[in-house]
């Protein structure tokens, strides 16, 4: 049976998300003293940032994320090498090791696309967050929200695609696709993405 180009970039594709599943569980299970030193603060402080707070291993290596009411914020994390260069139209790999600790705190770059004509008009920009100059083939990234590391509890995993017919859009470019909230009140792990779109994404080459 002959598999096209475009089916072994699917299957590659599934692939490393699985092994986006992995550096996940491997955050989730990470332990630190984040969740102490937010107990012994008594006072009204929502964000906890620092070298000690909210780091994690990963099979790639650690990130450090931070806390903010309550829920632990992963962001950027790379769950796959840059799709640049030699990589463009190819399989997705999986991202190279790092040593140190990563920071997570900032939003992954959205891949490239058009947008150009994006908006109606300049009122519809405000229900969009997203600064689109932030644009890159280094785009194969996620955003994890949480309510705990260290508390061992199993809770759902809840993976957001954003919409865009697969040619626009990110990970978090509304106010309802950040996870804080819903990882909250529903004592889940959302898990964000961003991916690569339209002809670079999804070109049949074969």
């Amino acid at each position: 049976m002959r598999i096209s180009k475009s089916g072994i970039m699917k299957l590659k594709t599934v692939s490393l998300l699985c092994v986006g599943s992995v550096l996940l569980c491997g955050i989730l299970a990470c332990s630190n003293q984040a969740k102490q030193s937010t107990e012994e603060n008594n006072d009204e402080q929502q964000l906890f940032i620092g070298d000690n707070i909210a780091v994690a291993q990963t099979q790639y290596g650690k990130v450090k994320g931070f806390i903010l009411k309550g829920i632990y914020n992963f962001r950027g994390v790379p769950y796959g090498a840059s799709t640049a260069g030699e990589n463009r139209f190819m399989p997705p790999r999986e991202p190279e090791p790092w040593e140190g600790i990563r920071p997570a705190v900032f939003w992954g770059d959205t891949a490239p696309q058009k947008t150009k004509g994006k908006y109606r008009n300049s009122y519809s920009t405000l229900v969009d967050h997203w600064n689109y100059y932030d644009v890159s083939e280094d785009c194969l990234m996620l955003n994890i929200w949480t309510p705990g590391l260290t508390d061992n509890k199993k809770r759902p995993v809840l993976v957001w695609l954003h919409g865009g017919g697969f040619t626009n859009g990110n990970g978090i470019e509304q106010d309802g696709y950040n996870g804080e909230n819903i990882s909250r009140y529903g004592d889940i792990v959302f898990v964000s993405i961003n991916h690569r779109l339209g002809p670079i994404g999804f070109s049949d080459l074969s």
